[in-house]
């Protein structure tokens, strides 16, 4: 298109073909930026807020969490849960709930028979003295052929030092319960 006014050799060159292929490049640019950050806030917004309920997320008996998936298969049980006394597996989740949680060795000897091959109450209370507050722990369970239970309790305290100990479990019906009727160190 002509300017009015100009001759032919004043008029401006045209406008050049980079110069618009480079402005929609960079529009491009912007527009596939935006979408992307539109993305990566929808799934950050996702993952801060599951939609999942929390009940659906965590069983109170097998507890569980980072590093200590509840799990319940084949003869293997893992948790950090409160248990119960309505199975081995469960009777020996809460005798480790009283000693790392509740940190009562009166609530771990609640989960025991009275004439169980058990420390006292007062042992039971030095050994929750000697580990520090707000230690986690992870309880990994086995059955063993012989009706007892291998039991793998890895705790993980403040100062970022991991133990981990293994028992012998046997547990009984007493009272319509199931309890532990023995702790011991494998043979």
């Amino acid at each position: 298109m002509l300017t009015p006014g100009l001759s032919s050799a004043e008029q401006p060159p045209p406008a050049k073909p980079r110069v618009r292929r480079s402005l929609v490049v960079g529009l491009v640019a912007v527009a596939g930026s935006l979408a992307t950050a539109a993305v990566v806030l929808t799934y950050t917004a996702a993952a801060t807020n599951p939609r999942q309920p929390v009940a659906a997320i965590t069983d109170p008996i097998l507890g569980g969490g980072p590093g200590c998936e509840p799990t319940r298969e084949n003869g293997l049980v893992r948790g950090n849960g409160l248990g119960s006394t309505d199975t081995g597996p469960e009777a020996v989740l809460a005798f480790q709930h009283a000693y790392y949680v509740t940190r009562s060795g009166t609530a771990a000897r609640a989960v025991t028979a009275p004439d169980a091959a058990v420390s006292t109450v007062e042992v039971i209370d030095a050994g929750i003295a000697s580990v520090p507050p707000n230690t986690q722990h992870c309880v990994l369970i086995t059955q063993m052929a012989d009706g007892r239970f291998d039991v793998v309790i890895t705790e993980a305290r403040p100062d970022g030092a991991v133990r981990t100990y293994r028992q012998f479990v046997t547990v009984t019906v007493w009272e319509g319960r199931v309890v532990i009727a023995a702790i011991a160190r494998p043979s």
